[in-house]
């Protein structure tokens, strides 16, 4: 029997890069806070936002274990093993 999905935490942070800037996303779990499930990064905001929510609902419904997402407009991911 599957066990009840984690909530997740999702937190963004800019990061000068060069002359440009990113957004990185992270997501913990809501009950292990300093354990980082997945993250990633974006050119915009918005686009981190998006690949943040969507990482999140991917790791709610089980299909994505989480780990470095590698590009925001695939479902693509590198899974480590920080698990």
């Amino acid at each position: 029997m599957k066990q009840p999905s984690d909530r997740y935490v999702l937190s963004f942070q800019t990061q000068r890069f060069y002359k440009d800037v990113r957004y990185h996303w992270m997501i913990c779990r809501e009950h292990k806070p300093d354990e980082l499930v997945s993250w990633g990064y974006a050119a915009t905001q918005e686009l981190a936002e998006t690949a943040a929510r969507t990482e999140a609902e991917d790791l709610a419904s089980g299909v994505s274990r989480g780990g470095r997402v590698t590009s925001p407009s695939t479902s693509s991911v590198r899974h480590h093993g920080w698990r």
